[in-house]
C-alpha cells in the first residue's frame, strides 16, 4: 500500500510540475477554491464497507475478520467507478483469498462471471481463468463494498503463491466481467 500510496505522490507531483505558465499565473485565491472543491469531493467519497452473504452473517471466522479489517485499515483500495481484486496474502486450505471490491455506482444483485489473469515474477498463476460469483453463495455486493472470493489452487499455482515476497513483481488482472441472467 504504501508503493502505491507513493506512486500516487509521484503522479501528482508529475502533473503539478506540468502544469502550463498561464495556470501557474492563477491567483491565489482560485488555486485555495480548487483545493478546498478538491477536499470537498474527497470527503464526500462513499466509505468502503465488508459484506458476507447472508448465511453467514453474525457469524465469525478468521476469512471474515481479516475482509473486516482489511477494508478498515486500507479503505483506499480500488478506484472509484472500477470493481478490482486484491491478493490478501492468504491462503487457506490450498485456496487463495482475493478481495472484490465494488467501487462503482452499481448494486450487484446478479451472478456475475469474469476473467482473472494473474502472475508472479513472470510465472503464471491463472491466465483468463474463468471465475463465476454466485449472489446465492456470496451475497450481494451493494456499491462500494468489497467481498473475500476463495480461488483453488493447485500445487504448482501453491508453489508460485507460497513464493511471493515482492508485491511489485505480481500483476492481477479482472476481464470480462458479465452479468449472468
Amino acid at each position: 500500500m504504501k508503493k502505491m500510496m507513493l506512486l500516487l505522490a509521484s503522479l501528482v507531483a508529475l502533473t503539478a510540475c506540468s502544469q502550463s505558465k498561464q495556470d501557474t499565473k492563477e491567483s491565489t485565491s482560485t488555486q485555495m477554491a480548487k483545493e478546498t472543491k478538491v477536499s470537498e469531493s474527497s470527503k464526500k467519497e462513499k466509505e468502503l464497507k465488508f459484506v458476507v452473504a447472508p448465511q453467514y452473517e453474525g457469524k465469525t471466522s478468521d476469512l471474515i475478520e481479516l475482509g473486516k479489517k482489511l477494508v478498515k485499515d486500507h479503505p483506499e483500495v480500488g478506484s472509484e467507478g472500477n470493481m478490482a481484486l486484491y491478493f490478501t496474502g492468504v491462503i487457506s486450505e490450498g485456496r487463495a483469498a482475493l478481495m472484490l471490491v465494488n467501487k462503482t455506482d452499481v448494486n450487484i444483485k446478479k451472478d456475475l462471471n469474469f476473467s482473472i489473469t494473474w502472475s508472479y515474477d513472470g510465472k503464471t498463476i491463472f491466465k483468463n481463468q474463468k471465475v463465476s460469483y454466485f449472489i446465492k453463495d456470496s451475497g450481494e455486493l451493494p456499491s462500494h463494498t468489497a467481498t473475500l472470493i476463495l480461488l483453488p489452487l493447485n500445487e504448482e499455482q501453491m508453489a508460485i503463491v507460497d513464493g511471493m515476497s515482492d508485491p511489485s513483481k505480481m500483476t492481477l488482472q479482472m476481464s470480462d466481467v458479465n452479468a449472468v441472467e
